[in-house]
């Protein structure tokens, strides 16, 4: 049996590269510190793969094609897009696809109701890549890329995405190998990109939130943030979902480690990460 040995939830935030020469500095050198710090975590857990959940940015699927959830099934794992590297200056990331697994994820998840298709043509965003790049930057480990819709309405209701953690952790568990598997989860806060609520950040909602973060508080969340409630806060802020699926993952396990990174010129920057090793 394969073993989860970590659990990480980490931000995307692009501007953290994208608006860097604006960005406070003192604010940017502790969102550094911060990163070394799970990038030390995920080092001593030792995985051999990660499987990696994270939205798609309207760069592989568009509105006449969405999928709820696809798994990825081709034999590279490899980006950003062109535009993010040349226009966001955001790192290259490249990892081999553990084929039979993600093989094994998507059937197993298909056979137990879980809304999965699958691409094989692909490549993986900034939701990937910005926290790949600072969590693994050796780019050693294999990945398995699980990409989700948090854009493209009707988005799938929040237990829906909690029942994909609970799905991910009993296949990575039934998987008959021996690896040892990091489990990622790429979000953002309450956020608002182009519309009349860009830059206005709500502390009130980021503080409640953080705090059933820490406090592994999984019924208050799935009970309060429905899809709805998350776009009342902004038209990205569905993006935390992706948090949910770890939340399916951990149950009501408390992170080992959680911060709030708010950079002043980039925004927020949360990460979480639990240890199972």
């Amino acid at each position: 049996m394969a073993e989860i040995v970590s659990v990480i939830a980490s931000t995307h935030n692009p501007r953290i590269f994208w608006n860097r020469e604006q960005a406070n500095q003192e604010d940017l050198a502790g969102l550094n510190a911060t990163f070394d710090h799970m990038r030390a975590m995920l080092a001593e857990t030792r995985p051999d793969v990660i499987v990696a959940v994270a939205n798609d940015h309207l760069d592989n699927f568009f509105f006449d094609n969405m999928p709820t959830f696809a798994v990825a099934t081709g034999p590279v794992a490899e980006g950003p897009f062109w535009y993010e590297s040349e226009i966001m200056f955001l790192p290259k990331y490249r990892a081999l696809v553990p084929l039979d697994l993600a093989q094994h994820i998507l059937r197993s998840g298909v056979e137990q109701g879980i809304q999965f298709s699958q691409v094989h043509d692909f490549r993986i965003d900034h939701a990937f890549t910005l926290p790949l790049s600072y969590l693994r930057p050796e780019q050693d480990l294999s990945l398995v890329p699980i990409m989700t819709n948090a854009f493209g309405y009707p988005l799938a209701a929040n237990r829906r995405w909690y029942e994909l953690g609970q799905f991910l952790g009993r296949a990575i568990r039934d998987w008959p190998g021996s690896e040892r598997v990091a489990i990622l989860g790429s979000f953002n806060l309450n956020i608002e990109v182009g519309g009349p609520k860009a830059g206005k950040y709500q502390p009130q909602f980021a503080d409640w939130l953080l705090e059933r973060m820490r406090l592994g508080a999984r019924d208050d969340i799935l009970n309060t943030l429905t899809v709805p409630r998350l776009i009342q806060e902004g038209n990205s802020t569905a993006e935390f979902l992706n948090y949910v699926t770890m939340l399916g993952v951990v149950e009501t396990t408390p992170p080992t480690f959680i911060a709030h990174q708010p950079v002043r010129g980039v925004g927020t920057c949360p990460v979480a990460f639990w240890r199972f090793a």
